[in-house]
């Protein structure tokens, strides 16, 4: 039933499911970590300023055992300080970073304890203990703590507080108590709507399958109009972008197991006839929805009629890039192609909407014949050889005979024979390539690309000396200088590919490890085995930098070499 058809079953067939940020360990990531707020930073004296600075610093080298200390130094030094719920929150954090859980939720709420009023630290220390009890296995804790941060109206204005969300509503959708989860996630795709629009993206998703899969549309609009919009950015409610959005939800989660055909046939019956008649004007939800009714009623002739229906409806004269969508779409109706391709007046049409048709009967309809047609209804004296060139490219792999006949009709002429040249390179048909290459070798604006072809090709005939020297004439190093040296590897010539290879190596830097790693594997191929560890060897010796280095590391102790000390002096 055409491309879009095929579109949509593939869509259908794979469920798109977000993975949360928050499995990532986002929660311990840097950007998450509560810095001393700057008024905060202001009340602290010089010294104080200085103590705390250099334990933040060892905080953020992650050695956190070392931070710890310091934070400890700190408190002893000032215990009166106006940092000290943020210092209290920081031991916690090391603690827990450290992987000792007990102690950091020790530390956390001595946060709560003593400042609780400190929104940006409490409300942080509070997460954490959530999510210690979360990782020790006892989510019954973590759902506490967490719920007791989301609902505290100061404390849910904290970054983390869209982290417990989530977290919330993962939680209760593993348990599959999709009703909880969808409360939590929606309050965090509201509160965070502007705030953090990644985490207001992934908690819509998540509500928008829900009600999707559990097919409540009303429950979905009321969802809709307080969240503004399920894309990203803040959003206008309208009626265009939420069945749209609607649609493309329905797709998307529509997929089912071989033994959910009943409850399959139901999801499609609900939102088919959720959806009929909305955005009548927009083509491509009409169309998707009549591919999602075949699904209901697997009846090829009513889809047809839809179709139809939707061309006549909304055709405006002129528009023959919809004439030729349409084209496409009936792929496999032959009668129905010629209907539509007959609707089309090519005298009136552009070159480029010709190039359009041909390409259809190519990719779609696979009838070569009707796009040879279609190729006679160009304008030749409106296209220019660009646009033959492009036309070239794409007919290289699809028709060799239309390539010929339109790099035959380019005014430059040598653009054709390089065309030509191009497709036999490709097809790897050795001796018509080269005899086109020594054509154009001649030829400044075609001369190093047809030394390259002659080259490749001849090596593909194992006239490796001929070869070579087509490689020299294209004179591009180090990539031919490389070539050069598998060629006379390829004639048995081990000096000389060696030496080649000392050239590049001594005389392009940055290809200097890779040169030298290629001499030891010659030598390895020839199982000369001194040469081979002698050159593994040099090459740890020489770039001890590079990632060919840690290669011959690890093939010398492969081998059973030692490394190091008076062998490797050697």
């Amino acid at each position: 039933m055409g491309d879009c058809f095929r579109g949509i079953l593939t869509a259908i067939m794979i469920v798109a499911l977000t993975v949360s940020f928050v499995e990532a360990a986002w929660e311990n990531d840097e950007r998450t970590e509560i810095a001393l707020t700057a008024a905060d930073f202001q009340k602290l004296d010089t010294f104080e300023g200085h103590v705390l600075g250099k334990a933040d610093g060892v905080f953020a080298k992650k050695e956190f055992r070392g931070a710890l200390a310091e934070y400890n130094v700190f408190m002893d030094q000032y215990p009166k300080s106006t940092a000290m719920a943020y210092v209290l929150l920081r031991r916690g954090r090391c603690f827990h970073l450290d992987n000792k859980r007990f102690e950091a939720i020790k530390a956390y709420n001595e946060v709560l304890d003593y400042f609780p009023n400190a929104i940006s630290y409490a409300s942080s220390a509070l997460f954490y203990i959530g999510l210690c009890h979360f990782q020790n296995g006892d989510s019954v804790a973590a759902v506490k703590s967490w719920t007791e941060m989301v609902q505290d109206e100061d404390y849910r204005k904290s970054t983390l507080a869209a982290v417990a969300l989530c977290r919330l509503g993962d939680l209760f959708m593993r348990q599959n108590k999709g009703d909880d989860a969808a409360k939590y996630y929606t309050q965090a795709a509201i509160d965070f709507r502007r705030a953090n629009p990644d985490v207001a993206l992934f908690t819509m998703e998540k509500v928008v399958g829900h009600l999707i899969r559990r097919m409540d549309e009303p429950k979905l609009a009321d969802f809709y109009q307080k969240v503004f919009t399920f894309n990203a950015g803040p959003g206008k409610p309208s009626p265009g972008d939420y069945w749209a959005s609607v649609k493309n939800a329905v797709i998307r989660y529509g997929g089912f197991a071989a033994n959910e055909k009943v409850k399959q046939l139901d999801y499609y019956r609900y939102w088919t006839t959720a959806l009929n008649g909305k955005l009548a004007q927009d083509d491509t939800t009409q169309l998707e929805w009549a591919n999602l009714m075949f699904l209901v009623e697997a009846d090829k002739a009513k889809w047809t009629e839809r179709l139809d229906r939707q061309f006549a409806a909304h055709q405006k004269p002129g528009d023959f890039a919809r004439v030729i969508r349409w084209i496409a779409l009936f792929a496999d109706q032959k009668n129905k192609v010629q209907e539509y391709y007959s609707k089309l007046t090519f005298s009136q049409m552009n070159n480029a909407q010709i190039e359009a048709m041909i390409t259809v009967a190519y990719d779609s309809l696979r009838d070569g014949n009707l796009a040879r047609n279609t190729y006679e209804k160009i304008q030749q004296d409106k296209w220019t050889d660009g646009d033959r060139s492009r036309m070239a490219g794409y007919l290289m792999t699809r028709d060799v005979v239309l390539m010929e006949r339109v790099v035959a009709s380019m005014k430059d002429k040598n653009a054709g024979l390089a065309w030509m040249m191009r497709y036999y390179y490709n097809a790897k048909n050795a001796e018509k390539a080269i005899a086109l290459a020594k054509e154009l070798t001649r030829i400044p604006a075609y001369n190093k690309e047809a030394c390259m072809v002659k080259a490749e090709m001849l090596v593909l005939q194992r006239k490796y000396q001929e070869a070579i020297a087509a490689y020299q004439e294209w004179d591009s190093p180090p990539s031919t200088l490389y070539a050069i040296a598998n060629c006379y590897r390829a004639m048995g010539k081990i000096d000389q590919a060696v030496g080649q290879l000392r050239e590049i190596e001594a005389f392009f830097k940055d290809q200097a490890p890779e040169a030298a790693m290629r001499i030891a594997y010659i030598y390895r191929d020839q199982k000369d085995t001194v040469q081979y560890v002698a050159n593994l060897r040099g090459v740890m010796k020489k770039y001890p930098e590079s990632r060919h280095s840690n290669v011959a590391h690890e093939e010398l102790e492969r081998l059973g070499y030692k490394i190091g000390g008076a062998l490797d002096a050697k």
